[in-house]
């Protein structure tokens, strides 16, 4: 259990899904991670204890128009927001949304980095972002798949300061990006198996049991798009879809080795 009432900087502190049908949207993962409900200024907040772990609001109207998928967008908190931003499009990248006050909450921005993978910078004033983290039903982990590893880890540790390792993982690379000597998020070369997909950012949260996770988001509406499999020696994870085609994955760390499920 992690109860968290501050960032560091570079930390991954939050992240929100808008959608065409915030209610069924709302419903779906409340009812698969059994999170309470509390409706805020312009967003539903799902909570854990008391904590505020994720939340979600209506897509913009000219997203829908488009046709766009609802899309986990991950947070990052940063000491100045400006100083980030600047740097951002020196280093290949863009600028999406330029900071702006939330409220009194803190002040966001989102941009694109050079491969097209969308984050949002934040930098709190009185919302440091999710209360809990990496327990059961909260988000433990943050990891960009990329058409250009290379690329994106300069930029990123231009801009945020993230220090990376890298390490082989089968067919591909994984990278590891810290804050000192904490892990914070990961990075993965996409290979030609990945198909058309676009770069992207993916928001992992914990459950006890994947398998269980896996079968329970199925009932309520939503799609399991890579099965329940092993990622020694870390645990069991899986990757899925709300009814509206949010993807997102789940992970039981330490869960026994079971193999793919039929």
């Amino acid at each position: 259990m992690t109860v968290v009432d501050r960032y560091k900087h570079g930390s991954f502190c939050w992240a929100e899904l808008g959608s065409p049908e915030p209610a069924v949207t709302t419903r779906f993962y409340s009812g698969l991670f059994d999170l309470g409900i509390h409706h805020g200024k312009g967003y539903t907040i799902l909570t854990k204890r008391g904590r505020d772990v994720v939340a979600i609001h209506r897509m913009r109207a000219d997203e829908e128009a488009r046709g766009e998928v609802p899309r986990w967008m991950p947070f990052v908190n940063v000491d100045s927001i400006d100083r980030a931003v600047a740097r951002v499009e020196p280093r290949g990248g863009q600028i999406l949304v330029p900071p702006r006050e939330v409220y009194d909450s803190g002040r966001m921005s989102v941009l694109a980095d050079p491969s097209g993978a969308r984050l949002a910078l934040w930098q709190a004033v009185n919302h440091a972002g999710a209360g809990l983290i990496d327990e059961p039903a909260t988000m433990c982990w943050w990891e960009l798949n990329t058409r250009d590893a290379d690329e994106a880890g300069v930029f990123y540790s231009d801009v945020i300061g993230w220090r990376r390792t890298e390490r082989a993982v089968e067919s591909t690379r994984y990278t590891d990006f810290f804050v000192g000597e904490r892990k914070v998020g990961g990075m993965l070369q996409m290979t030609e198996a990945w198909g058309s997909m676009a770069s992207h950012w993916m928001t992992y949260f914990r459950v006890e049991d994947c398998d269980e996770g896996a079968a329970l988001a199925a009932q309520l509406g939503g799609a399991i798009v890579v099965a329940p499999s092993d990622i020694p020696p870390v645990g069991r994870f899986a990757v899925l879809s709300d009814p509206h085609g949010g993807i997102f994955s789940i992970v039981a760390y330490g869960q026994a080795a079971r193999g793919p499920t039929p």
